[in-house]
């Protein structure tokens, strides 16, 4: 059944907020048909299957027990690193860690036992493969020991080895220092950036990137397996760089993105959904330059997206002050806010997103429009959000629909409520609460691309995600795609189409994990482009 309607002026249609200078902007709230369920979302977590979750207990089990167990034939080796940095470790500073959270932390969010689980087990499991990386890093200074008839007796390492020994403290003092101080929620200056923040996010990342040099490393020679252990420390080194990278406005990607409609027989041909080709860096130029019938298209729509900003360890307030300000300077026609605004260190002080979001103030209202990401339902954050969303005149679409007056004439956009849980039955819920008006675009924004399959195939909307990062690790090319998030199945970075739906999964500018950034982007750079939007007359 197609959910197409007609478009009605009348006051039964729309609603507008009651207060009287609104009733001047450029946009109207569309009223549902029927009620909506007022159920909100209580978890912050990602939607796993069951075989899912039994894959990652295997692999979490299995993957440091055959790392070990290929370790232990390198012979007394595994000693050293094991009582400077795993029985530390596990003795001390993970109880240490415990105790901060459950009785020092910021918040009862914060106090809470399953945040200070997730602290206490990323330390502890992050300490097994420390124990690994040091002692390859390491095994070039076990020198072995001969007695006056040169006869091996002994071996022991040398006393140089104190010289790669200190920075391996010292990084890993910084992962602790860092896990240690998120639980006080509170935005750290430059010099704390510099010398904890940074440093543990690159040595956190290299020991994810090291885990499958491990399963084969312990047989080849010595000093060969430690320009290996540093391939996952430099591609850490360049994370950094690709988490951090802000462009100025005039070296931001432009995209074009046409839209076009297919017929019934043609979608029932497509599969559920089919990943399009990754878009190029393109110039702005005129219709008549491209492959196109400009009678089949209207004038481009130029949209900037703000994704995952993420304020904390890796956005700092000035960082996503100057986006904000780029985004003004390139004056798009819409900006779209895809939720995630928050790391625990932004909860202190509390407006410190109004103050990063400032310079949005600048553009007219009823350019910019916000959704809810999973991390913005964390304790407290809601409030601060919709302060600082207020403050620049950002409507906040929770389950709710604007139809907005542009440069190419009226767009209808609804925002999606973020869920982990009955994920289908509400996406459709508000499918039929809001049906498409015939003749005007539709502009969806859904954080959670993985609920993106979930609108009718006949609802002819491009939609606008975040959530994944880019897919956080990879490999992203034309040729070749594979990303941490891309193996999951859901669809992590660029352009996505299911019947007449089309989903833009935007990189993001900022990321998370944890309470913090420990994991680095690696191959998936922040974004910043400028979208050119062609909907198909």
């Amino acid at each position: 059944m197609s959910l197409m309607k007609e478009w009605d002026e009348s006051p039964s249609t729309t609603t507008t907020t009651s207060t009287s200078n609104q009733s001047n902007l450029p946009y109207k709230y569309i009223e549902p048909k029927g009620s909506l369920s007022k159920e909100t979302e209580k978890s912050i977590g990602h939607p796993v299957s069951k075989f899912a979750k039994i894959m990652i207990i295997a692999l979490a089990i299995s993957l440091p027990t055959i790392s070990f167990i290929f370790a232990a034939r390198v012979k007394g080796r595994l000693s050293l690193p094991f009582y400077i940095f795993g029985l530390p470790s596990w003795l001390i500073l993970v109880p240490i860690l415990i105790y901060f959270y459950r009785k020092k932390g910021f918040s009862p969010f914060i106090r809470s036992k399953g945040v200070t689980a997730l602290m206490a087990v990323s330390f502890s499991f992050y300490s097994l493969y420390t124990i690994l990386f040091s002692m390859y890093i390491l095994r070039p200074f076990f020198q072995p020991v001969y007695n006056e008839n040169s006869e091996k007796v002994d071996t022991k390492y040398s006393s140089m080895v104190w010289l790669p020994l200190i920075p391996l403290v010292y990084l890993h003092l910084c992962v602790y220092i860092q896990h240690l101080v998120l639980s006080k929620c509170r935005m750290r200056p430059t010099t704390y950036l510099y010398l904890v923040s940074y440093p543990s996010s690159v040595f956190f990342t290299t020991m994810i990137l090291s885990i499958p040099f491990y399963l084969f490393v312990s047989f080849i020679p010595p000093i060969v397996g430690v320009f290996m252990m540093l391939i996952p420390f430099i591609l850490s080194l360049l994370g950094l760089y690709q988490t951090l990278i802000t462009r100025p406005p005039n070296k931001w990607e432009v995209k074009d993105i046409y839209l076009r409609t297919s017929s019934n027989e043609e979608m029932e041909n497509e599969q559920l959904i089919t990943p399009k080709k990754m878009l190029k860096r393109v110039k702005i130029q005129p219709l008549s330059n491209h492959n196109e019938q400009i009678v089949d298209f209207k004038q481009p729509l130029s949209i900037i997206q703000i994704a995952d900003p993420h304020l904390g360890p890796m956005m700092s307030c000035e960082r996503l002050t100057e986006i904000c300000e780029s985004t003004v300077k390139l004056n798009p026609d819409l900006v779209l806010l895809t939720g995630d605004f928050f790391t625990s260190e932004s909860f202190n002080p509390e407006n410190t997103l109004e103050i990063a979001l400032a310079p949005l103030k600048k553009l007219p209202p009823g350019k910019v429009f916000a959704c809810v990401g999973n991390h913005d339902l964390e304790e407290g954050c809601m409030e601060i959000l919709e302060r600082a969303l207020e403050s620049i005149e950002c409507p906040l679409l929770i389950d709710k629909c604007v139809l907005v007056e542009t440069r190419i004439g009226k767009v209808q956009i609804t925002g999606f409520d973020y869920r982990n849980k009955a994920r289908q039955e509400h996406i459709m819920e508000v499918c039929n609460a809001y049906p498409p008006i015939q003749g005007v675009p539709r502009i969806a924004l859904l954080h959670d691309p993985g609920s993106f399959k979930f609108i009718p195939t006949d609802y002819g909307c491009i939609t606008f995600s975040g959530h994944t990062h880019g897919g956080q690790i990879g490999i992203r090319s034309d040729l070749f795609s594979l990303t941490m998030v891309g193996i999951t199945g859901m669809p992590d970075y660029s352009l996505w189409r299911n019947g007449n739906n089309y989903l833009y999964v935007h990189t993001g500018q900022g990321c998370r994990s944890m309470l913090g950034t420990m994991v680095l982007r690696v191959g998936a750079p922040a974004e910043d482009s400028l979208l050119q939007v062609y909907f198909e007359s």
